[in-house]
């Protein structure tokens, strides 16, 4: 069957203790061998020796590359880890979960979480692998929760669909807007996405003019549920002031400027602990570097553009 092949090429059905493949006839007095715990294939190295060291170079490349504060606004960084859980700081740039779109193309973040991870030294039920238990875009950076254990996985998952995790995002908003109210402020967006209720709380924290947007808006993003690309949508699409960089959810009187990154992150992340009943784990990340940046840039260009207008008109 298939899934004696699968356990034939993942070294887990072996015949009189040789890896064999699943074309292999059993003769009588042959002795089969099949291990319990499968074999994740994020670890599992190729028999090749060769295959074995590029399998391994190229994680420890992009896993030197994240690290590194020069490269990476948001670098590769463990937040927070016990024996069962962790949570990890995920830069831009990488997607949390292999699929069928990078499997063979590239590296996602579950795949570098063993090197970066320590395995669970007491627990009875690990997985042979980290697990993420929830998704960031490829372009947010921001803490990912992580499990280690089956028992954590079942139990962080649960606190993802009863909405027992609260995150906090923050982005750069652009353009003007009837329905932005002066900052500091907070109200709630209510909409459906695909047919679905969506949710979230927005603050708005301050606002810096920009010769090219008109009007920087800093906020703060509480989503109260989780629909695909769901604070990108509210922020275009009923407040009408897309998410800077966003080229696919924008409208027609902003232009998109592209190549200059997503500017939106995940700054905060609160979350049951799996085991200890009671306790709430809580992580964070800074601000990148590239919004500071951003927003004096602007506020620069804005202030000599004022300046040159007022000489012209002495």
């Amino acid at each position: 069957s298939n899934a004696a092949n699968v356990a034939c090429s993942t070294g887990r059905l072996l015949l009189n203790g040789v890896k064999v493949s699943g074309a292999r006839h059993v003769k009588v007095g042959d002795l089969l061998t099949l291990s319990a715990q499968k074999t994740d294939w994020r670890t599992l190295l190729p028999d090749d020796p060769n295959r074995a060291k590029r399998f391994c170079d190229a994680r420890l490349r992009l896993v030197n590359v994240f690290t590194d504060e020069k490269f990476s606004h948001s670098p590769l960084k463990v937040l927070y880890e016990d024996d069962c859980m962790a949570i990890v700081s995920k830069p831009a740039g990488i997607h949390t979960m292999s699929w069928s779109g990078t499997l063979g193309k590239s590296l996602c973040l579950d795949d570098l979480l063993p090197l970066v991870l320590e395995p669970p030294r007491q627990s009875q039920d690990p997985l042979s692998a980290p697990l993420p238990r929830h998704r960031l875009d490829a372009r947010v950076a921001g803490p990912v929760v992580v499990a280690k254990t089956r028992r954590a996985l079942i139990e962080l998952g649960r606190s993802f669909e009863d909405n027992r995790v609260e995150k906090e995002y923050r982005a750069l908003l652009v353009g003007k807007s009837s329905l932005l109210p002066p900052p500091p402020s907070t109200f709630t967006i209510q909409s459906d996405i695909d047919g679905r209720e969506s949710v979230t709380i927005v603050t708005l924290l301050a606002q810096t003019p920009c010769n090219v947007d008109g009007l920087i808006t800093d906020v703060k993003l509480f989503p109260k549920t989780g629909r695909k690309h769901q604070l990108r949508r509210h922020c275009a699409e009923v407040l009408g002031t897309p998410i800077l960089g966003d080229d696919l959810h924008t409208n027609n009187q902003i232009t998109v400027r592209k190549r200059i990154g997503l500017y939106l992150y995940c700054r905060r992340v609160v979350i049951p602990h799996p085991i200890d009943k009671g306790r709430l784990v809580e992580a964070e990340i800074p601000e990148p570097r590239r919004f500071s940046r951003h927003r004096e840039k602007a506020l620069k260009g804005y202030l000599w553009q004022q300046e040159h207008k007022q000489k012209e008109n002495v």
